[in-house]
C-alpha cells in the first residue's frame, strides 16, 4: 500500500513539480533570450551607424586630399616641419570635436618621422602619444604594409585601433591613418543590457575588452551573436543568469512541500483503511484455507469483514466449505459401496470361468460323439465368450483377431438362419496387422443382423476393410431402408455418444469409444444409399504391430 501511495501520489506530485518547473524555466529562458536577441539587434543597428561614420571619416582623409597635397609639397621642398604643421592642423579641424576617437594618428612611411596626430582634449596627450609610439605603431605599420586601402582593426593593450592606408598617385602607400576609437562611445548601444551583461566584443577576430565573465559561470547562460557590418564581422558574447526555479519561485517550493506534508497523513489513513478493508479480510481467508488444507472439512469463518466484497467472499467460502464436507461424506459412502461392489464382482468372476469350462467339457463330449456341428457352435460361442471377457486385458487388437470374433458370430447366426443368411467379406490385402479397438466391428455386424436381417428372415451382409486417404475404414452394408422413426433413433444414439452420455445400446457404445480413443478423427456414420444401409467406421492408422 505504501508503495502504491508513493507511486500514485508522491511520484506524480514530484513529476508534476519537475515538469512544471522545467516548462517554466524553459519558458522564462526563452522569453529572456528573445528579449536579449531583440536588444542585440537594436544595438547592432546603432553600432552599424557609428561604425559607418568611423569608416566614412577614415575614407574622408583620403578623399579630402589635404594630407596627399601636403605630402607632395614635402616631396618637393623636403620641409618636415611644414608637413607636420599642415597635417596636424587638418586633423585638429577634422577630428578634435568628435567624441568617437581618443586620438587620430597619421604615420608616414619612407623614413618620415613627424608623428602628426590629434588628441581628444579630455585625454593626456603625452601618455597617449607614448603608448601609441611604444606599443602600437610598429605592429600596425608592419601589418598594414600588406594592405591596400582596406580597413583593419587592432586591439593592443586593450585599446581599439582602426587603420587605413593612404595611397599616392601611383597607388603606393605613403602613410597610414590610425584612429584610436573610444570603445565606450562606439559600443555605447551595448552598455545597458537587459537581465544580463556583455562579456566580450570582437571585430574581425580581435577581442575588445568589454566587461568581465561573471562568476560562477555555472549560474549563467552564454549566448553569442555575430553580424556583418560593412564587410567586418562583429561578434558579441553575452551572459544572463540561469533561471533557478526553487530560488526564483519560492512559492513553488512551499507548494510542493505542502503537498508532500499533506500526503503523509493521507498515506497513513489510506494504509489503515487498506489494512482493515483488504489486508485483514485477506489474512482471515488465508487462515481458513490453511484449516481446510489441514483436513478441517466444513471449517466456517465467524468474523465478518466490513466491506461488501469480502463479506460476499466469506459467505461463499463458508458455503463452499460446507458443500465440500457434504461431498466428502457422500464420496466416502460411495467408496464404501464401491468396495463392496468390487468384492461381489470378484466373487462373481467364478461364474464366467465356470461357464467357459462347462462349454469346454460339452465341446469334448460333442467331439467324442462325432457331432462336429455342435462342437463348431460351442467353439464359436467360446470364442465370443473370450472376446467379451477380455481375459488378456488388451484393448487394442489386430484386425485379423477382430475378424475372428466376427466369423465366430457369423457362424452361429448362419447355423441359426441356414441358407437364408449370407456373409461376404472384402479385406484389403496387408491389413491383417492393423491395430483396432477390441469388439469395434462385431457390434455393428450384430446390430445389422439383429435389427435388419433377422426380422425379415434372412439376407446378405457385406463386410469391408480398406484404406482411404491415410485412414482405416471398416464398414458393413446390407439391404434395407430407414423409416422416420429409425432416423430419429439413429440421430439420438449418435448425439448421445457425442455428448458423452452413458451408453445404452451397442452402436452408442461404439461411437463413444471411437470419440474417446481417436477424438474428432474417429467417426461412426449410418446412412442409406441405393436401397442399402451402410454403417461406416473411420479412424486414423496410428497403431501397428511390431
Amino acid at each position: 500500500m505504501i508503495i502504491l501511495m508513493v507511486i500514485c501520489w508522491l511520484i506524480p506530485v514530484g513529476a508534476v513539480a519537475v515538469i512544471f518547473g522545467t516548462l517554466l524555466t524553459r519558458s522564462y529562458e526563452d522569453a529572456q533570450q528573445e528579449m536579449i536577441e531583440s536588444t542585440v539587434r537594436n544595438a547592432f543597428r546603432q553600432l552599424d551607424i557609428r561604425m559607418a561614420d568611423v569608416i566614412a571619416d577614415s575614407k574622408n582623409v583620403s578623399y579630402d586630399g589635404i594630407v596627399r597635397s601636403s605630402y607632395r609639397s614635402y616631396q618637393l621642398d623636403g620641409d618636415q616641419a611644414a608637413l607636420y604643421s599642415r597635417v596636424n592642423e587638418y586633423l585638429s579641424q577634422r577630428f578634435s570635436r568628435s567624441d568617437a576617437y581618443k586620438a587620430v594618428f597619421i604615420s608616414f612611411r619612407n623614413d618620415i618621422d613627424i608623428g602628426s596626430y590629434v588628441i581628444s582634449p579630455s585625454l593626456s596627450e603625452y601618455a597617449m602619444v607614448r603608448s601609441y609610439r611604444n606599443d602600437a605603431e610598429q605592429t600596425i605599420m608592419e601589418q598594414m604594409a600588406e594592405e591596400d586601402t582596406g580597413i583593419r582593426f587592432f586591439v593592443i593593450n586593450d585599446e581599439l585601433y582602426m587603420a587605413r592606408n593612404l595611397l599616392d598617385g601611383k597607388f603606393i602607400p605613403y602613410a597610414t591613418v590610425v584612429m584610436q576609437c573610444d570603445q565606450s562611445i562606439l559600443f555605447s548601444s551595448f552598455g545597458e543590457f537587459p537581465a544580463g551583461v556583455i562579456t566580450g566584443i570582437g571585430i574581425d577576430g580581435e577581442k575588445v575588452a568589454f566587461g568581465e565573465t561573471p562568476e560562477p559561470e555555472s549560474d549563467y547562460n552564454f549566448l553569442e551573436y555575430s553580424e556583418e557590418i560593412d564587410g567586418h564581422t562583429v561578434m558579441i558574447t553575452s551572459a544572463f543568469p540561469r533561471f533557478r526555479i526553487w530560488r526564483d519561485v519560492p512559492a513553488l517550493k512551499f507548494g510542493v512541500l505542502a503537498a508532500v506534508a499533506l500526503g503523509i497523513p493521507m498515506l497513513l489513513i489510506a494504509v489503515m483503511a487498506f489494512y482493515r478493508q483488504v489486508t485483514r479480510p485477506t489474512q482471515i481467508l488465508l487462515d481458513a484455507t490453511k484449516h481446510m488444507g489441514a483436513g478441517e472439512r466444513g471449517y466456517q469463518i465467524s468474523e465478518k469483514p466490513g466491506n461488501n466484497e469480502f463479506r460476499e467472499l466469506t459467505e461463499r467460502f463458508n458455503e463452499m466449505s460446507a458443500e465440500l464436507k457434504n461431498q466428502f461424506d457422500q464420496l466416502y459412502q460411495e467408496q464404501q459401496a464401491l468396495q463392496q461392489a468390487k468384492i461381489k464382482a470378484l466373487q462373481s468372476q467364478i461364474n464366467p470361468h465356470f461357464l467357459n469350462n462347462t462349454l469346454e467339457v460339452i465341446n469334448w463330449e460333442a467331439r467324442m460323439a462325432d457331432d462336429e456341428k455342435v462342437s463348431a457352435m460351442i467353439e464359436a460361442l467360446s470364442t465370443m465368450l473370450d472376446a467379451a471377457l477380455d481375459r488378456d486385458g488388451k484393448g487394442m487388437i489386430p484386425l485379423s483377431q477382430e475378424i475372428g470374433y466376427v466369423d465366430a458370430y457369423l457362424y452361429i447366426i448362419h447355423e441359426r438362419l441356414g441358407e437364408r443368411f449370407h456373409a461376404e467379406k472384402e479385406i484389403e490385402p496387408g491389413m491383417d496387422d492393423v491395430i483396432i479397438p477390441r469388439l469395434i466391428l462385431q457390434p455393428i455386424v450384430e446390430n445389422a443382423v439383429e435389427h435388419d436381417i433377422t426380422p425379415i428372415g434372412g439376407g446378405t451382409i457385406l463386410i469391408r476393410a480398406y484404406r482411404e486417404d491415410q485412414t482405416i475404414v471398416l464398414e458393413t452394408a446390407h439391404s434395407g431402408a430407414f423409416s422416420d422413426a429409425d432416423r430419429e433413433n439413429i440421430r439420438q444414439i449418435l448425439s448421445s455418444a457425442e455428448a458423452g452420455g452413458e451408453p445404452k445400446v451397442g452402436l452408442q457404445n461404439v461411437a463413444q469409444r471411437m470419440k474417446l480413443i481417436y477424438g474428432p478423427t474417429g467417426t461412426l456414420s449410418i446412412d442409406e444409399i441405393d436401397g442399402n444401409i451402410r454403417m461406416k467406421l473411420t479412424f486414423p492408422e496410428t497403431f501397428r504391430t511390431e
